[in-house]
């Protein structure tokens, strides 16, 4: 954790009408990780709390920490590991940017797929655990739970990649060749939604938290890009490390798990289907190429931020390297793919 450029004072005499409970604070860091929403730990006389806060000036797509707080509150009563909240506030003048604040969780964050320094034992552990969590979210009854209008429900796939390929022609308007074909490819093939739910749209091991001590996953992260959508594309992203070249996430391309402990992609996709009650993963190699084609576009946006000036983090050049890479890889699968008749 670094410095922050939070005002302190101005925090501490908002809080003390908001939310009086964390007025009284000692000590403010800013977590590294994550290349989105800047997120603090704030030490109070009453414990820790996390602020979540919009960056000042970044575009509402993908920063809209009034979603994500919306979408932890429902998520509180059901079996979906998530943090509490507490306060959200709607007022950028406070601190420049929207912000809430939600529970401290005493644990461990990885952001390396690989999961270097545990045994082989905790790692095979802690993807079961993984992957239970994201399956017991894709389970939730979103009426139920208060998440009518959260999002549009139909048309998931179509709509999110119109929606990148708008934002990457911003970012980049001469275009890919291998992105550029993949998309038209992909929209061609759009297969028919068959279970909508909540989805968390950014499905990774850094958007978790383990146990401090046991190899077990006790909160999901991250819920800036939540929504209501195709579950399976959502669980689709637990492909995306099998696939990707090499990143500060780490890849799983030459992974053994005799050796390492972490699953091979096809169990964990029978463990997702076990947990969802499927006997198949419905277009297991369409949801595959439309992640990794998201992964592409956005890990460019990463970089285009970074060389810009609106990095959150210190190494978002290196996600934009991968876009060519991964575009070359998907669009070769997809051809593959198609010559067979698989998609």
């Amino acid at each position: 954790m670094g410095e922050t450029s939070i005002d302190r004072d101005r925090l501490a005499s908002y809080l003390t009408d908001a939310a009086p409970d964390w007025s009284r604070i000692e000590k403010i860091e800013q977590m590294k990780g994550g290349q989105s929403n800047p997120t603090f730990r704030v030490d109070t006389g009453s414990g820790p709390v996390i602020l979540r806060m919009r960056p000042e000036g970044a575009p509402r797509w993908a920063h809209d920490v009034a979603r994500e707080y919306r979408v932890l509150a429902a998520l509180g009563p059901t079996d979906t590991p998530v943090p509490a909240v507490y306060h959200y506030c709607e007022d950028a003048a406070v601190l420049g940017g929207e912000f809430y604040l939600m529970e401290f969780i005493e644990g461990r964050i990885e952001d390396d797929n690989r999961l270097p320094g545990f045994s082989a034992e905790e790692r095979a552990a802690i993807y079961r655990s993984y992957v239970q969590a994201y399956a017991r979210l894709h389970a939730v009854d979103w009426r139920a739970a208060g998440l009518e209008g959260f999002g549009t429900t139909d048309s998931y796939v179509a709509r999110q990649l119109k929606l990148h390929r708008k934002l990457f022609s911003e970012y980049c308007p001469e275009g890919i060749a291998d992105l550029d074909w993949l998309q038209e490819a992909l929209l061609e093939r759009v297969p028919e939604q068959t279970r909508t739910g909540l989805v968390h749209g950014d499905v990774r091991m850094g958007n978790v938290v383990l146990h401090p001590t046991e190899p077990k996953v006790v909160a999901l992260l991250d819920w800036e890009m939540s929504t209501l959508g195709d579950v399976y594309a959502d669980a689709g992203i637990l492909t995306v490390p099998y696939y990707m070249p090499p990143n500060p996430q780490g890849h799983l391309r030459d992974n053994d798990p005799a050796i390492t402990g972490v699953p091979d992609m096809e169990t964990v996709i029978d463990w997702y289907c076990e947990d969802m009650g499927l006997k198949e993963f419905p277009n297991l190699e369409f949801m595959i190429l439309f992640n990794l084609y998201r992964y592409a576009a956005v890990n460019y946006g990463v970089g285009w931020r970074a060389r810009n000036g609106m990095a959150v983090s210190d190494n978002g050049h290196l996600y934009g390297e991968t876009a060519v890479p991964i575009g070359r890889r998907a669009r070769a699968m997809a051809e593959a793919w198609l010559a067979d008749g698989t998609i």
